[in-house]
């Protein structure tokens, strides 16, 4: 299933898919200042197409401490290496897309070490058809071209519910080239944040957060017009955003937030870890 069509005829590329959301990773980790990175142990590795980014100081959250690419690794040495390099560091998601030639062998590792599917994401696209549902009138969506600009980093950190410090990972990717970085303002008050980045006429939406008070006032739906009309613009054909599936126990309102701006689900990438002890 290296290429496939939604139930509404959006055609997409999974390993098109899968390499730009390696980049979306990648980018954000090389972007945390040296010494930030040093003191909280923000590493990013690469073993043959496998990807490894870890945060030491966040090692539980699986979102931060990812294994991308497994599915693409033709040596089962590449993705041993992957996997030992990032448990020494963090509880890490290994993400494996499904339908590719090496899904069912990197599968098979995983089931003989140990590891079990956890909670998967939900990976929807879209094509750039302008957007059909509207942006809340008293939301205000600011671009950030640059660090200083908007509290873009701080946002995104308390509105995933990170210490303060996690800001950093997120500051400075506003200007970075290929990175498209929104705040949503209620109030005149920066509140929400989301972000863009493009290559290759593929754009990847993420880092949609907001901050608690301000929940429920529609920011992420202005943020989501936004970037998609913006998408366009660029010249996109494909917009992919991620969230995870939808389960009895898990809020849903990001979910429902993607699929009325016009994304199809397109597949399930389940996260493989190793029970705790």
């Amino acid at each position: 299933m290296a290429t496939g069509t939604t139930k509404n005829g959006v055609a997409y590329d999974s390993v098109e898919l899968d390499r730009v959301d390696r980049r979306f990773w990648r980018e954000i980790w090389e972007s945390v200042p040296a010494e930030i990175a040093a003191e909280r142990g923000v590493e990013v590795r690469t073993f043959g197409p496998i990807q490894v980014t870890a945060v030491r100081e966040l090692g539980q959250v699986g979102m931060l401490n990812l294994v991308l690419g497994a599915a693409e690794a033709p040596a089962r040495s590449d993705l041993e290496a992957a996997v030992a390099w990032a448990e020494q560091r963090s509880i890490p998601y290994v993400s494996v897309t499904p339908g590719l030639p090496g899904t069912a062998a990197a599968e098979e590792w995983l089931r003989e070490q140990g590891f079990a599917p956890t909670y998967a994401w939900m990976k929807f696209v879209r094509d750039p058809h302008p957007p059909r549902f509207s942006a809340p009138n008293d939301v205000e969506v600011v671009e950030v071209t640059s660090p200083d600009q908007e509290p873009f980093g701080t946002i995104a950190a308390l509105g995933f519910g990170m210490p303060a410090w996690g800001a950093e990972l997120f500051a400075h990717l506003p200007g970075r080239e290929g990175w498209r970085c929104y705040v949503a303002r209620v109030g005149g008050e920066a509140c929400g944040c989301g972000a863009m980045v493009i290559e290759d006429g593929v754009a990847e939406l993420g880092i949609g957060a907001t901050l608690e008070e301000a929940r429920g006032r529609g920011c992420q739906t202005a943020l989501l017009h936004r970037r998609i009309s913006d998408a366009a613009e660029a010249g996109c054909r494909t917009l992919l955003v991620e969230t995870g599936e939808r389960v009895p126990d898990r809020p849903s309102a990001s979910y429902r937030n993607i699929l009325k701006a016009g994304f199809d689900e397109a597949y399930l990438r389940p996260n493989w870890q190793r029970p705790r002890s």
